[in-house]
């Protein structure tokens, strides 16, 4: 069961009811958090962002010594006995999508970076909405403080993200980058 997508679900759907008994029109309420189609333009954008990150991605997890990526209490753990195949990759690529990339988009470039951004503007708006995404994220530190690279590059990936969810208007091309994103950072622990 995708709990994290039910979780980070709840306060958009709480959200869209109280708009709507307001009276406001669906299609604004979708409008603000982001649940509508995008521009194709933004997912080639969303390409380079998968490019950049990917790279930076990369070299964050070479810093980190191989036993601690394999702790159970990481998700890319899971993947662990797995061998590298379009199969694997496919499987990988669904979870992440489905279990983690999704409510975190719903709720943190959706929900709160939506209002954040309308609220403070873009530059401070996108920030708050990038340091809020970052903040569950501390908790690799109970694991060990050796993941720090991998923060670095989660807080870089929450603006960018939050740039393309501004500039496209929907969290649909950010949901692509970021289920890719996970996708590859798991590949790393594939044999």
């Amino acid at each position: 069961m995708p709990l994290m997508l039910i979780l980070f679900s709840i306060p958009s759907l709480i959200y869209l009811v109280v708009r709507k008994i307001r009276g406001d029109q669906l299609q604004n309420i979708f409008k603000d958090m982001g649940w509508q189609t995008s521009r194709s333009l933004y997912y080639l954008w969303g390409l380079g962002l998968l490019i950049v990150l990917g790279v930076l991605g990369q070299l964050a997890f070479q810093t980190i010594p191989g036993e601690i990526l394999q702790d159970t209490n990481i998700n890319i753990s899971a993947y662990q006995g797995m061998s590298l195949s379009l199969a694997s990759f496919l499987l990988i690529l669904f979870r992440e999508s489905i279990y983690v990339a999704l409510g975190e988009e719903i709720f943190f470039r959706g929900l709160l970076g939506g209002w954040l951004v309308r609220k403070f503007g873009f530059a401070l708006g996108n920030i708050l909405q990038a340091a809020a995404f970052l903040l569950p994220h501390l908790l690799l530190f109970l694991i060990s403080f050796s993941l720090w690279p991998i923060l670095i590059v989660q807080t870089f990936a929450g603006w960018l993200l939050g740039w393309l969810r501004h500039r496209s208007g929907s969290i649909l091309p950010g949901w692509v980058v970021h289920s890719l994103i996970n996708t590859l950072g798991a590949l790393i622990i594939l044999r």
